[in-house]
């Protein structure tokens, strides 16, 4: 679905999912959730969110990316 012309949310703020009321905002959040929020560390994990847009009917709400 989209919202205001955006499909997702890319955020490292681990805590906007227990900030937010995402019943209200009909939109999927990918939190990127890995040891250090440095660019270098959080463009690996660009991989799983491709895969994760490319599979399609995304869930309302979050979706939490983790580091390997």
């Amino acid at each position: 679905m989209l919202v205001d012309g955006f499909h997702a949310l890319l955020t490292f703020d681990k805590n906007l999912q227990h900030q937010q009321n995402f019943e209200k905002y009909t939109l999927t959040v990918f939190v990127l959730n890995a040891e250090i929020n440095q660019y270098k560390v959080l463009t690996k994990l660009s991989d799983k969110v491709k895969a994760s847009l490319a599979a399609g009917d995304m869930p309302v709400g979050p979706i939490i990316i983790r580091q390997d």
